[in-house]
């Protein structure tokens, strides 16, 4: 016999200990008790509640007791008297093997779990993820799947009754998806063309030239090809927790830099039917993979656009920065033609200039330094022998905060690199620096940059990105007041030039972003998933 009953290994009440149960007598009224307090309990009449009733065994869960075990047969259900459930997925995948289960929701009173898979399968089906009873423990009772599959089928009026229930659960449910889906653009076309493979794609975060750009070429990929019809949608709105639900019928999602794919916005678009993300960058540190790969979501990116197009972006920032670029265009623009010392620059050749991040930007970018004539120093934890053999020198961190007249940082955003430019990092500087940062907002602590600027260790700041860029950019403030008091005071400052994170942004950039995005729903389409999916993260 078994003390403690699972959804695996439920045992009738003469196994369990007294201690356990109720007076038998009471039982089962305070059994169909629960069952009129469930959410769908009161469907049934009162004789099938007497009759179920009769199966319910009662048990005061302690906390972390498991009752389902996902992978493993649910056989079966249970109904929630008081405290909570707590529903878990283990992470899949290799790397993940030893991490802690993300939890998924919380089960409580008057709610059931497994009742679905108990009554609308004669199979006992695998458990999607694990049910144990949360904080505090739980007071459960549990449904043998066999006992009450044989009531139904000693009893025809029963098995009507079940069904009338499963009935209404899908006609609400599914009233629910038809009122989401109804909202989505009708596309007649997709009668013509019913012997292609269709994948419905929602586009979020939709500026003009997302849909200008991806339109022509997704248009030209479905006249093209041979098996597959991408059909593209596109919102305004940026994905998160309140806007997963637009994904609604959609097989995939494609995000930008801003979009927030966290465990909670993940968890709404995979009950949405979304099983892929296409980022339509290089970017992907607002994605939570762990929780896509718990879900079975594939990702994939555009790993390499242009990134001439950045390190480019980024010597522009530098000279407009160090030769007063914006200032004097101002003032000229004004007829002043004056020249005076707040206009005047310094040479960048025979400067030393440090590069951090030597990946496929950073070599390009190290190049172009390279022909201004500058001596150059480099910090990467992979040092590049192409960066070497230009004559660059790999140095400590502290290196290049004490030599470099000039400091790229062109990083990508992990837990190691957060911060990277700090109050503490503030005297190591040499007085006077220039900062350019066309990466990711948050390699700088800004109120640490605010500081800088102002005390005029950093002499200057080129800035193509922001720490709390996603409330504003790609979107028009012109008319509104902002709130972010630090980022109103870097933009009133003659020191900075910021851009609206567009380094990347050039024809080819564009061109290469939207073909390898499309190119990304096909190779996904064909079948292929995990790192089998080229440019899979």
């Amino acid at each position: 016999s078994h003390p403690h009953p699972t959804a695996s290994n439920a045992t009738s009440p003469s196994t369990l200990s007294h201690a356990q149960f109720v007076n038998n007598n009471n039982r089962s009224t305070m059994a169909k008790v629960v069952i009129e307090n469930a959410q769908w309990g009161n469907k049934f009449s009162s004789s099938f509640q007497d009759d179920l009733a009769k199966l319910m065994v009662p048990f005061d869960a302690p906390e972390g007791h498991i009752f389902i075990k996902e992978g493993e047969p649910i056989n079966a259900f249970l109904m929630v008297e008081s405290g909570l459930l707590s529903r878990t997925k283990r992470p899949s995948g290799e790397d993940h093997e030893d991490d802690e289960p993300i939890q998924i929701d919380m089960i409580g009173p008057g709610r059931a779990s497994g009742f679905l898979h108990v009554a609308g399968s004669q199979s006992e089906e695998v458990a999607f993820a694990t049910v144990a009873a949360g904080k505090g423990g739980a007071k459960v009772w549990v449904v043998s799947g066999g006992h009450f599959r044989k009531l139904c089928e000693e009893n025809p009026k029963h098995s009507a009754e079940v069904i009338k229930v499963l009935t209404l659960r899908l006609r609400f449910s599914s009233k629910i998806v038809r009122a989401t889906v109804s909202k989505h653009p009708t596309h007649d076309e997709d009668l013509v063309d019913s012997n292609k493979k269709v994948l419905k794609v929602l586009c979020y975060d939709t500026t003009s030239w997302v849909k200008e750009n991806f339109e022509p070429q997704v248009n030209s990929f479905n006249e093209n090809g041979a098996d597959l019809k991408v059909q593209m949608d596109y919102t305004q709105d940026r994905l998160g927790a309140k806007t997963a639900k637009f994904a609604a019928g959609y097989d995939a999602v494609c995000l930008f830099v801003n979009d927030t794919a966290d465990a909670e916005t993940l968890w709404i678009l995979s009950m949405c039917g979304v099983k892929m993300i296409a980022m339509r960058c290089a970017g992907f540190d607002r994605v939570d993979i762990k929780i896509c790969k718990t879900f079975g979501m594939s990702v994939a990116r555009v790993p390499a656009y242009s990134p001439y197009a950045v390190a480019e972006h980024a010597i522009a920032l530098l000279m407009s920065v160090n030769r007063r670029i914006t200032a004097a265009s101002a003032r000229v623009k004004m007829s002043n033609f004056t020249l005076d010392s707040s206009l005047l620059g310094m040479d960048i050749h025979g400067k030393t200039v440090g590069v951090m991040g030597t990946g496929k930007i950073g070599q390009i970018l190290c190049r172009i330094i390279n022909g201004f004539g500058a001596n150059l120093l480099a910090y990467d934890v992979f040092e590049s022998d192409a960066v070497k053999n230009m004559g660059g020198k790999y140095v400590s961190q502290d290196e290049i905060y004490k030599n470099c007249d000039v400091i790229f940082l062109m990083m990508p955003l992990l837990p190691a690199t957060k911060h990277t430019i700090n109050e503490k990092v503030l005297p190591k500087l040499k007085k006077g620096v220039i900062l350019v940062n066309t990466s990711r907002g948050g390699l700088i602590d800004t109120k640490a940059l605010e500081k800088g600027i102002q005390s005029g260790i950093i002499g200057g700041c080129g800035l193509d990105v922001y720490e709390n860029e996603g409330d504003y950019f790609f979107q028009d403030w012109s008319g509104a007041a902002i709130e972010d008091n630090t980022l109103v005071t870097l933009l009133g400052s003659n020191r900075v030039v910021m851009t609206p994170h567009q380094a990347f942004f050039t024809r080819e950039a564009i061109d290469k972003i939207v073909s390898t995005t499309i190119e990304n729903f096909s190779n996904y389409s064909s079948g292929l998933r995990g790192k089998d999916l080229p440019n899979s993260i």
